[in-house]
């Protein structure tokens, strides 16, 4: 069985900021001056060859009308000049959101030829159309493909947008609108189905294979197998300046150490996961044996009960509240959308 896999940039890794989509760019576009990276294995699906300038240009399109009203009758001080400055400096949303798709692990790849991987090119197109269908509030602005690593997978860098805003910009960079908690559980079921549909398609990759259930709990950027690549990526953008003679030697002495304090992190973290992980394992046994996993079990059954007592009535408000007001929120734009199509109508009729 092979797994599928996508996640959103969050956290340390969240494009917060103009220099981070920077950054970005020069890691998908490989834009490196080191031999290491062979650029024919490259497939740039979306955008151009600067992906700021991408994100620029869809901010432009997305939130200039916007801006200009919202700018009407306001003292200059009070005025946003340049949105996507101000979302960059103001660290409330960020700037833009990269997310990661990948079908089939370096495990499965690892004795393919490239002629095979090449056929994944069309199948991440699909993808990326599929995408277009489920999250039409993601702006997609770049779709790189890279072939040179240990898997095929591609980089999908967007700009989230927010309608229906009361207070501010009528629309609005939103992260955290457009991919919440249930958004992004349902779009990974929805691409986990149609990745299914591909490998289907593909028996010429695939053939004899079948798709890993989706696992519990890999909503999250800090999934193993996702943090080990983020670090594997970093150590070749770092490996690619310690190789450039363009690079000085305090550079690269401060890249060396960061090397160091990434790798310590990643060791720390990763102990940490298999710690929670064998308490979970602990506390959910039905019938432990051993003195460890009874004592779990029994704390994970006391703090259940009191949970129940205490807590429990009160985040099933405030979580029906917020989805209540989520539904509200849509239903309030679809009557917008519905009675603007309806003025269309008449204004075309009269024009008739």
């Amino acid at each position: 069985m092979i797994s599928y896999s996508l996640h959103i940039s969050s956290k340390k890794h969240a494009l917060t900021t103009t220099k981070k989509v920077a950054g970005v760019s020069k890691h998908n576009l490989r834009q490196y001056q080191s031999e290491q990276y062979c650029k024919d294995n490259i497939f740039v699906l979306l955008g151009g060859d600067n992906i700021l300038d991408d994100v620029k240009k869809c901010y432009h399109q997305e939130f200039d009308a916007c801006l200009a009203k919202y700018n009407e009758g306001k003292r200059p001080d009070r005025r946003i000049d340049d949105y996507l400055k101000y979302v960059s400096e103001n660290g409330k949303n960020d700037v833009a959101v990269e997310m990661i798709i990948q079908l089939g692990d370096a495990e499965f790849w690892k004795d393919k030829p490239l002629h095979m991987k090449q056929q994944m090119v069309p199948i991440f197109e699909h993808q990326l159309d599929q995408l277009r269908e489920l999250v039409p509030d993601f702006k997609m602005v770049s779709a790189v493909v890279h072939l040179d690593e240990k898997s095929p997978h591609a980089h999908i860098v967007g700009v989230p947008v927010g309608t229906g805003y009361k207070r501010g910009m009528e629309r609005q960079a939103a992260k955290t609108k457009v991919f919440t908690q249930e958004s992004l559980k349902y779009l990974q079921e929805q691409m986990h189905i149609n990745a299914e549909t591909d490998m289907q398609e593909h028996p010429e990759i695939f053939q004899g294979e079948s798709l890993k259930e989706i696992e519990k709990g890999r909503n999250s950027d800090w999934s193993k197998e996702y943090y080990i690549r983020q670090k594997a990526e970093q150590l070749e953008d770092m490996t690619a300046r310690l190789t450039s003679v363009s690079e000085s030697v305090e550079a690269k002495e401060e890249m060396l150490e960061s090397l160091n304090e990434q790798t310590e992190e990643c060791v720390q973290k990763l102990v940490e996961t298999e710690a929670q992980k064998e308490f979970m394992r602990y506390a959910f046994l039905s019938e432990p044996k051993t003195a460890l996993g009874k004592l779990v079990s029994g704390a994970w059954k006391k703090f259940k009960h009191w949970w129940d007592e205490n807590h429990r009535s009160k985040v099933e408000t405030r979580v029906r509240e917020s989805i209540l007001s989520q539904l509200k929120e849509l239903k309030e734009e679809s009557w917008e959308r519905a009675g603007e199509r309806v003025k269309t109508r008449r204004r075309d009729d009269i024009d008739r």
